[in-house]
């Protein structure tokens, strides 16, 4: 038992550690809740998590053996996560500025959501975590608790980081501060995206 609760308790300083480190989910957000708000952001937290608990359930039902078997699964996983988000960094480096107190557009809370569940399921990060850590601890040997317990851990720790990051950066101040720098933070963010996208197709040779 107390062996189990520590395992979980090192996953979750796994989970923490990968939520944290600069990537297109991180990048998304952050992005949504300066320039719609805290509303289309919070939306965009939803579908990244949206896309953690996927890939947990992934895990439950074999993913380790699966990609083992067909790497090439992975490799196609890379290509589309690549071109993902090579277009979606050339779509924001061709957004137009708006206004200061404009309100989000109709139907902007819903794209948001799927954008960042798309993110989400096209990073190849989150494969290999779910396909190495988190499939350590859905094994046949792990009891069944445990199971629900590293669901729980790692959907908790990704809702909590990006409601999180939706939270603090649809602030005022940095709502503020994007309206002053709109072109140059999202051709910024542009060049981010479309860098790791570029990577993951180099790489995906």
């Amino acid at each position: 038992m107390t062996e189990h609760i520590l395992s979980l308790g090192a996953l979750f300083l796994l989970a923490l550690g990968t939520s944290v480190i600069p990537g297109p989910s991180n990048f998304l957000t952050m992005r949504i809740a300066m320039r719609r708000g805290r509303g289309p952001a919070l939306a965009a937290a939803l579908g990244t998590t949206l896309g953690c608990v996927i890939w947990c359930v992934a895990a439950a039902v074999g993913l380790a053996a699966v990609l083992a078997a067909a790497p090439w699964l992975y490799k196609i996983l890379r290509v589309v996560g690549g071109l993902y988000l090579i277009w979606f960094a050339i779509a924001l480096w061709r957004a137009k500025p708006e206004p200061e107190a404009a309100e989000p557009p109709p139907g902007a809370t819903q794209a948001a959501f799927w954008q960042g569940l798309a993110i989400c399921l096209t990073n190849p990060k989150s494969v290999l975590f779910f396909a190495s850590v988190f499939s350590a601890y859905v094994g046949p040997e792990t009891p069944q608790w445990v199971h629900w317990a590293a669901v729980a851990v790692v959907t908790a720790t990704c809702l909590v980081w990006q409601a999180g990051l939706a939270l603090a950066f649809s602030a005022l101040r940095a709502a503020q501060a994007y309206a002053r720098a709109q072109k140059p933070l999202d051709r910024g963010a542009a060049g981010l995206m479309g860098a790791f996208g570029l990577s993951l197709l180099w790489t995906s040779g």
